[in-house]
C-alpha cells in the first residue's frame, strides 16, 4: 500500500495522532507531522501580520521555530514570529508577515521527543502569494 512508502516512523506517528483536513495543510517529516492553517479566519495579505494555528503529531512534539523565506530572492521575513503552546500538540504562531508577492517557503522546525537535544525535523511547504 502507498502509506507504507512514508516509512514506519511516520505511519506510527499518524496512527497515534491522526491529522484531518480540518487541521489544515499537512507537512510530514520522519516521525513528525504538522498541520497548519491561518488563525482567526484571516487570509494572508501582503504586508499584514497574520497568525498560524499549528498541530503537531505526535502530540508530545515541540515546535522549535517557524520561519519563511523567498528562495528566488534569497531573503526571509523581516520579523521573528513568537510561538505559544496551547496544549495537546497545538501551537499558535504570531507575528508572521510576508512583505512581497511571490513564492515563499514556510519552514516549521519540530522535535519529536520531549527530551531536549533530540534531532529536530525541518518541515517545509511552498506558498504562492499572487
Amino acid at each position: 500500500m502507498a502509506v507504507w512508502a512514508l516509512g514506519p516512523a511516520l505511519v506510527s506517528a499518524a496512527a497515534a495522532c491522526p491529522l484531518t483536513p480540518a487541521d489544515g495543510a499537512v507537512v510530514a517529516g520522519d516521525g513528525v507531522q504538522a498541520a497548519w492553517h491561518v488563525a482567526d479566519g484571516q487570509a494572508i495579505e501582503i504586508s499584514r501580520h497574520f497568525a498560524l494555528q499549528v498541530r503537531l503529531c505526535p502530540a508530545g512534539a515541540t515546535l522549535l521555530a517557524v520561519d519563511a523565506t523567498m528562495p528566488a530572492h534569497r531573503h526571509g521575513m523581516n520579523y521573528r514570529p513568537s510561538l505559544q503552546p496551547l496544549g495537546d500538540g497545538r501551537w499558535r504562531v504570531e507575528g508572521l508577515l510576508f512583505h512581497m508577492r511571490g513564492t515563499w517557503a514556510l519552514t516549521l522546525s519540530a522535535q519529536a521527543g520531549s527530551a531536549p537535544g533530540g534531532p529536530a525535523q525541518v518541515l517545509r511547504q511552498t506558498l504562492e502569494l499572487p
